[in-house]
């Protein structure tokens, strides 16, 4: 496996971070306005994988905005290249957005994934995240999801902060 890189997002990263939102997620993926939307005011709260220099996966974990949960993040999204898949890629960038939002004092997390998502449900679970419930049209009709949250506290992820799980 080669070497990758999560480091914060730039905006020339963004055409390719939409390329990869729109292979992935297709019909509900960020218009790239959005994104654009997010990187101005989320610069900090998301993260791109690279591999040999290209871009191959991203993470958007950003905090609640309402006074009475600045303890809440929600992870709306993860993504990683169709070719890139099955390397650990998702893991790492996972593991980092997690480690980053335990840094800036968030204590819970919480995401959404399609119930047929068996890798995404997997990887999830195996960080600690814990199924809330089943939303049948979170997305609108047909578009049922899991709600997922996580305690970082209790947290599987290494919460080592004098390593990390990709090279810097």
């Amino acid at each position: 496996m080669d070497a990758v890189m999560v480091r914060s997002v730039r905006a020339e990263d963004l055409s390719g971070l939409e390329q990869i939102d729109q292979k992935i997620f297709g019909h509900l993926a960020y218009p790239y306005f959005v994104l654009r939307q997010y990187f101005d005011v989320h610069q900090s709260e998301i993260l791109v994988a690279e591999c040999e220099d290209r871009l191959i996966g991203y993470s958007i974990a950003v905090r609640s905005g309402a006074d009475s949960q600045r303890d809440l993040a929600h992870f709306l999204a993860l993504g990683v290249d169709i070719a890139q898949r099955g390397q650990g890629h998702g893991r790492t960038l996972a593991v980092e957005t997690l480690r980053s939002l335990d840094r800036r004092g968030v204590k819970r997390v919480r995401l959404a994934v399609e119930p047929s998502n068996k890798p995404a449900i997997t990887l999830y679970e195996s960080l600690g995240f814990v199924r809330l419930r089943r939303e049948q049209e979170y997305y609108g009709p047909n578009e049922p999801r899991f709600l997922y949250e996580l305690m970082l506290a209790a947290a599987v992820y290494s919460r080592d902060r004098s390593s990390s799980a990709v090279p810097r």
